[in-house]
């Protein structure tokens, strides 16, 4: 599922890009766009809103963190589980995970990873 490609629209060139969904770290709700952003610092602003991108992102891979952000758990590199609740991404990228959202997303990344 994961090297499924997908076409981005974005608003930023006027081009459409074709990508690999593997290659998506995190995807940011932006009023009623998207912005996305890849592991090689690529960005595209989707014109679509973030709920609608959710539907058809795999469940095994993407979690959403936050009314804001979606994360693809591959990224992830810890988490910050002070009160701040902190989602710690690729490249120093660091995502606050909703309150009503952390005990969903422990579990799953419990059960993506071996838990010591």
């Amino acid at each position: 599922m994961m090297d499924k490609k997908i076409l981005f629209n974005s608003e930023y060139d006027k081009v459409l890009h074709i990508r690999n969904l593997r290659d998506v770290v995190y995807m940011e709700s932006v009023g009623r766009k998207t912005k996305t952003y890849c592991k090689e610092g690529e960005e595209y602003l989707l014109k679509t809103c973030l709920s609608q991108v959710e539907e058809k992102l795999p469940d095994e891979k993407f979690f959403k963190i936050h009314k804001s952000f979606i994360i693809n758990i591959d990224y992830l590199e810890g988490i910050n589980i002070t009160k701040d609740k902190i989602a710690l991404l690729h490249n120093g990228i660091q995502l606050k995970i909703a309150h009503r959202k952390y005990r969903d997303f422990i579990e799953f990344v419990k059960n993506k990873f071996d838990f010591w």
